[in-house]
């Protein structure tokens, strides 16, 4: 081997070592800036896009069942559209009395107290305010409640029924009546072991029918109006479609600047450190490194092995410099810009939830319309509470009005029902159920208060001039203060005195 042979093969053993494939540099990196989120991916199940396509569709009864669906999920993932939810669900505090439906005028007056009492005591039995917001809690979230009645001499409840069996399908006194698929019982007969008896009697009587004829009978049966009810907060279509489903885009924003802030602050707090790879000057050959790829990965990962984890550690023979995106003058944090889209999206003031710069009275204007959406469901469950009583007695006398108050609006209704009192109206009842008596309580209360205890003759005013006699001495029927010795009243007050009583 020639001298020039040597040389030759040792430029090529030299460059072997030297020179780096992409595959060597791609083994030795220790961290990958990435976005981990893949978008706005917010729901597992469904993404931001295809919601939109569902609520554009939401006539078909496929996408109506997942429009549910997703505001159940929303319900437990968003704090806003839980707040949103509570915030229209638990407005109304059911403040009732019972009035007369007929001329009671003519009627003997011991069964029109009788009739009041019993009235009275199931409505106490009922408890309205506690039954009733449970029903609304799942008709602002889903648009619509479908239960069942349990009642005894001494109990009630309403059992929710999963509104994916149960479909509205007949109006009955203004009320809306449903019924249950009993096909989802043919699949799976166990599941009747937690319904109530009516609904295993009817799937008995309609599995008979079916075998014997399965492709006429329809898979729907209505059950009793009496034991039953079905609240709808969109009563003005069919579809179900929940009230704010709306503001489901919205909270895919929030969440989505959520993440691009957080990826942000991870950003703010990454370092990469930067070791440049010496190459030969005056070389003819690419890639002359001046060290071999043994020492380069050595030195690569000595720097690496005590860095932090959110230390980068990057060798490159290149320039690296650090380049920022800075949009200094767009909004920094478009999560509360997002909110806001989101509260005012779905017209409810973001200054019920915290605090931003308004005026008293927009925020009084808003709490108004948020109420007349209350107030139209309560009328639907107002006309299903009459017909209750109707199915319970025969010949009724009497209705139940639930008064349009809510916890926000209470302390004005109160100095409105005090007022007109005052004035003579009968609005008694209107205010004790105002304060939170039932109709039963306010009579007992007042029974209690003035026959039996006489609690308005026991309690005796403080002592003040307007209620001391003319000793010092509270009395009886007395003409309040003690008179002015006669050498103490003016001339002009003394005249007066002495005029004849016209």
């Amino acid at each position: 081997m020639t001298e020039q042979d040597k040389s030759v093969e040792q430029n090529l053993e030299r460059n072997k070592a030297l020179n780096f494939s992409g595959a060597d540099f791609s083994r030795i990196i220790l961290s990958d800036l990435k976005s981990t989120t893949g978008g706005r991916a917010f729901l597992k199940k469904y993404k931001q896009s295809e919601i939109r396509e569902i609520i554009e569709g939401y006539k078909l009864e496929r996408n109506q069942d997942k429009l549910r669906e997703i505001s159940q999920i929303l319900w437990a993932k968003s704090p806003q559209y839980q707040r949103l939810i509570e915030h229209y669900a638990d407005m109304a505090i059911f403040a009732h009395v019972i009035v007369p439906s007929k001329d009671i005028k003519s009627l003997n007056k011991t069964k029109v107290l009788k009739q009041y009492t019993e009235v009275g005591e199931l409505l106490k039995q009922m408890n309205i305010r506690h039954e009733m917001s449970k029903v609304l809690a799942t008709a602002f979230k889903e648009d619509i409640f479908y239960g069942y009645i349990h009642s005894d001499a001494k109990s009630f409840h309403i059992e929710q029924f999963d509104a994916s069996i149960c479909k509205a399908t007949a109006v009955e006194s203004g009320v809306l009546n449903f019924s249950v698929n009993m096909t989802v019982f043919l699949k799976n007969e166990k599941l009747l072991n937690g319904m109530p008896t009516e609904v295993q009697v009817k799937f008995r009587q309609w599995k008979i029918l079916f075998n014997a004829n399965k492709n006429k009978l329809s898979p729907w049966v209505e059950l009793d109006a009496e034991n039953t009810i079905c609240i709808k907060v969109n009563e003005n279509i069919r579809e179900i479609f929940p009230p704010f489903a709306g503001s489901f885009d919205a909270i895919f924003d929030i969440e989505g600047f959520k993440q691009l802030r957080k990826d942000k602050e991870e950003l703010g707090n990454y370092m990469i450190l930067t070791q440049k790879l010496p190459i030969r000057e005056n070389s003819d050959s690419n890639n002359d490194f001046l060290i071999d790829k043994e020492m380069f990965q050595y030195f690569h990962n000595m720097v690496s092995g005590i860095v932090p984890d959110n230390v980068g550690v990057v060798t490159s023979p290149m320039e690296i410099e650090n380049i920022k995106f800075d949009q200094d003058r767009a909004d920094r944090d478009g999560v509360a810009k997002a909110e806001r889209d989101f509260w005012s999206g779905n017209g409810t003031s973001q200054l019920l939830f915290n605090s931003d710069s308004s005026t008293s009275q927009g925020l009084l204007m808003s709490i108004k319309t948020d109420e007349e959406i209350v107030f139209k469901v309560l009328t639907q469950i107002e006309t299903w509470l009459n017909r209750y009583l109707n199915f319970k007695f025969k010949d009724l006398w009497f209705n139940a009005s639930i008064l349009p108050v809510t916890v926000i609006n209470r302390a004005e209704m109160v100095k409105m029902y005090l007022e007109n009192a005052q004035y003579g109206l009968p609005v008694k009842n209107h205010l004790s159920a105002t304060l939170g008596f039932e109709p039963i309580e306010t009579m007992n209360m007042a029974y209690l208060e003035n026959d039996l205890l006489k609690m308005h003759e026991e309690f005796i005013p403080l002592q003040s001039s307007h209620t001391m006699g003319e000793d010092g001495v509270l009395q009886k029927g007395s003409d309040g203060r003690p008179k002015k010795d006669a050498s103490k009243i003016s001339d002009e007050t003394a005249r007066s005195q002495d005029k004849p009583n016209a």
